[in-house]
């Protein structure tokens, strides 16, 4: 699956997490946003979700990092970085893993996510 997936085989429908794939717990979410917290090693949005049409909040060490959206295929088809500049532009996006786009600038709704999300889960 690669290391950026944590999953046993998406494409046949077996997302039970392998042993030894990247981690994360959660402490919690709201409608169709889930709060996931990676304590140690690479902070990256996995590849896949469990649930399609998901939006994971990825968090280190109390700060909100990324934000991944997830298509109908529980495959990630936006991510956000919020913690570094992209080709000059912070926070920034990119779609369907693409780092060879120009540093997309986030909409004002995806701004209004990320304040929200800091606000009600205490987070920098």
């Amino acid at each position: 699956m690669g290391n950026r997936s944590s999953f046993k085989n998406v494409h046949a429908g077996d997302f039970s997490f392998t042993d030894g794939g990247k981690t994360f717990r959660s402490i919690g979410g709201f409608d169709n946003v889930k709060i996931l917290v990676r304590d140690s090693g690479s902070v990256k949005a996995p590849e896949y979700s469990h649930t399609a049409n998901r939006i994971y909040a990825i968090v280190q060490g109390g700060e909100l990092k990324h934000l991944a959206y997830y298509d109908e295929n529980h495959k990630q088809a936006v991510v956000v970085d919020l913690q570094h500049k992209h080709r000059g532009v912070q926070p920034h996006k990119h779609i369907y893993l693409n780092h060879a786009d120009n540093g997309i600038s986030i909409s004002e709704k995806e701004q209004a996510l990320v304040n929200e999300i800091k606000e009600r889960f205490g987070l920098r």
